[in-house]
């Protein structure tokens, strides 16, 4: 069992070489002033390559590290209880090489990969569901893995709604069993022939199991779960707060080396530094994956020819524009005002020009992924094409009794339109810039609009609140079929504004009857089936008449790798995995990875 994650403050030179400024000035705060800062400080700025060559970012052997570099800050050392608010960080390789998950999405492939668990199955009316586990599991101490774990996370969930997860099971679950050591048995409240996604890992994570053994004698409320007993091919070593490090170490017990067994002894997530410093410490080889951005890295390139920039991962949440539908909105309200903000949309040029990396337009609400194909329909698209066209957008209006007055201004039952975008993105961001260019296109038309930044923790609440006219967003419910997306608009799952409707998920307040009625019937329609093609059709072409949520431009996300010490990574020739190392596959690109034989 590794140590209980503790305080360690670097002592030799080399450790205080690899430092940043920040960390310099956390770490004379620490000691009181114990290090001397000027020659830290100096030491830093020393570019010679015999010392450069000779700075370490982590305690461990740099030829059996890697070493990848967050943005957000860590600020969670010792927890690791993802059922709680800051119980975890699960960004720190927590969630990507220590715990791990019973099925795998790869979504390049579209596969599904088996792992903790070995298959699914639901009976005829899909109110109940066999989940069969891989015998072979056992948790980091040598525990078995076995269906008593599974039921009893799920049953601690359903007996403690305040959980984090619990609501995906409390409307759902009638009961879960254990008929025997690897088979576990769900009965449904109702048909959910979608419930098996609950346990497939897609967008970075998916229902974590914690062991029966150590957790049934501990309050899930405040318990650390430290050290963390998973089941991943690595263990937690150590942490660092002071240099914002987690240290994980390969577990030689590792249940699954006969598939999996990663070449790196040590994997270290850290904090990145400045962009600055971050970017020298690169260029020593000192890390991996950084965290800084594509201009960064595309200046890099130039004179550093060992890195590599993969460009061709999609994000599987299409940038988007949300309109609050509820009826007290008046004109936002009418699905013709949806196609009125779509007209003025130039998503060709937004994704050429605002997003980073050059990206395609989006016509369908979803990421445009070969596996995403057989949801598409060509003629419903080609009657809803997304087009830019504000002449339209003009004629939408005054079909809607929204007529411009001499000046050009615009008004609807005798009120200036005037609306205000709201968005969770700070001025010059790529979300800003798209409200901010709806804004400039509304008021050419005579539709008076505003842009307006609100902090992360406010823009949530009004968006749950419906406290908002129009707000920049993303569409991220199509994941495995777009049942998951239209679920998201049916008219029971609305509330008043000024009402929390986050737990019911249609926070854009649409009530729309022919959207609503075919997305309660996808809800018990089994997606797999060839019969239900059709309908997926008419789901399709409610959407796009109706369309509270607007589709922009697919998101592009830039990978950054060296290849000094290791190689295989995910390239644009080679993109074997998602590369994102803050989601669970990452835990495929680790054991993809060969060591390139440098001392």
């Amino acid at each position: 069992m590794p140590e209980q994650p503790n305080i360690e403050q670097p002592t030799g030179i080399a450790e205080q070489l690899s430092m940043s400024r920040r960390q310099a000035l956390q770490l004379m705060l620490l000691t009181g002033g114990g290090l001397a800062l000027g020659n830290v400080l100096a030491a830093c700025s020393d570019s010679s390559p015999q010392k450069q060559q000779s700075q370490s970012l982590s305690p461990t052997p740099r030829n059996q590290t890697v070493i990848v570099d967050q943005g957000p800050q860590f600020a969670v050392f010792d927890s690791f209880n993802p059922f709680i608010p800051n119980g975890q960080e699960y960004e720190t390789g927590f969630g990507q090489i220590c715990k791990e998950f019973l099925f795998y999405y790869n979504m390049i492939s579209g596969e599904i990969k088996p792992w903790l668990a070995t298959g699914w199955k639901y009976n005829n009316d899909h109110t109940q569901l066999t989940l069969n586990l891989n015998p072979k599991v056992h948790w980091n101490d040598g525990t078995p893995f076995t269906s008593k774990d599974v039921v009893f996370t799920i049953q601690m969930l359903l007996g403690n709604t305040a959980l984090i997860g619990a609501s995906s099971y409390t409307p759902y679950v009638k009961s879960v069993s254990a008929p025997d050591a690897h088979t576990v048995l769900f009965d449904l409240k109702s048909a959910n022939p979608r419930f098996h996604y609950n346990f497939i890992c897609s967008i970075v994570s998916s229902q974590e199991i914690v062991p029966e053994h150590i957790w049934s004698k501990q309050n899930p409320m405040n318990f650390k779960a430290a050290p963390p007993v998973w089941t991943g091919p690595y263990k937690l070593d150590r942490t660092i707060p002071s240099q914002f490090m987690y240290i994980w170490k390969k577990d030689p017990n590792y249940w699954n080396k006969d598939e999996l067994d990663p070449k790196p002894q040590y994997v270290v997530y850290r904090t990145a530094p400045s962009m600055d410093s971050e970017v020298e410490q690169f260029k020593r080889a000192q890390v991996d994956v950084p965290a800084f951005d594509y201009q960064h890295a595309t200046a890099l390139k130039n004179s550093y020819s060992n890195i590599i920039i993969e460009s061709k991962f999609r994000d599987p949440c299409p940038r988007a524009i949300g309109i609050n539908s509820d009826p007290s909105k008046g004109l936002l309200s009418d699905p013709r005002m949806h196609w009125v903000i779509s007209y003025l949309i130039d998503r060709k040029t937004l994704g050429q020009t605002v997003w980073p990396v050059p990206t395609p337009p989006a016509q369908y609400p979803w990421a445009d992924y070969p596996a995403n194909d057989k949801w598409s329909d060509p003629a419903v698209a080609s009657k809803y094409a997304l087009t830019y066209d504000p002449q339209k957008a003009k004629d939408l209006l005054d079909q809607m009794g929204a007529k411009a007055d001499s000046s050009g201004k615009r008004s609807y039952k005798g009120q200036p339109l005037q609306y205000e975008i709201m968005t969770g993105a700070k001025v010059g961001d790529p979300e800003y810039i798209n409200g901010q260019k709806l804004a400039d296109e509304l008021n050419k038309v005579g539709v008076g609009a505003t842009v307006r930044y609100y902090e992360n923790s406010v823009w949530t609440n009004k968006l749950n609140n419906g406290q908002f006219d129009i707000t920049t967003w993303w569409l991220c419910g199509d994941v495995f079929d777009p049942g998951q997306l239209y679920t998201g608009f049916e008219i029971s799952k609305s509330k008043p504004i000024n009402q929390d409707a986050s737990a019911g998920g249609n926070l854009l307040r649409a009530q729309y009857k022919d959207l609503s009625d075919i997305a309660t019937k996808l809800d018990s329609t089994d997606p797999q089936s060839s019969a239900s093609k059709s309908l997926f059709s008419q789901g399709l072409e409610a959407y796009y008449k109706d369309m509270p949520l607007i589709p922009l431009y697919q998101t592009t996300y830039p990978t950054i790798f060296n290849n000094s010490y290791w190689s295989n990574w995910p390239t644009d020739d080679n993109l074997y995995q998602v590369p994102s190392n803050w989601w669970g596959q990452f835990l495929f690109v680790i054991g993809s990875l060969k060591p390139t034989g440098k001392a």
